[in-house]
């Protein structure tokens, strides 16, 4: 993979995140890997690859960022698996009420002021 194939991936990855973050949230660190934009390895090849040419021209901001990026594709795991585990939040009551419904109401407008 070339370095702009590579950097094209995570910016597309950095949008992904930018925009399902809310959604995202619902899962915790139970995340369907078919959410993923790319197959997670070929993702963090390209994270690997963009790192690698930041750190080279010495930014250690990008590398950093990259790191922080790459350290969320553990979370991304079996859709099933992950499926369950949502529906066992959704299905309990303490969960619904502490958790789920206000992350649901925060974020519905949240991302149209922080654009807006």
């Amino acid at each position: 993979m070339t370095f702009n194939e590579a950097d094209k991936m995570v910016r597309i990855y950095g949008r992904y995140l930018e925009y399902c973050s809310h959604i995202l949230m619902i899962f915790g660190s139970h995340l369907p890997e078919s959410f993923l934009p790319f197959p997670k390895d070929t993702l963090e090849e390209a994270l690997n690859i963009v790192a690698e040419h930041y750190h080279k021209a010495g930014d250690q901001h990008g590398v950093k960022l990259i790191q922080e990026v790459a350290a969320c594709l553990p979370w991304y795991g079996d859709d099933e698996e992950s499926l369950l585990e949502v529906a066992k939040k959704i299905n309990d009551p303490k969960c619904r009420k502490e958790f789920l419904l206000p992350v649901l109401k925060k974020e519905r407008i949240g991302p149209l002021l922080s654009n807006g």
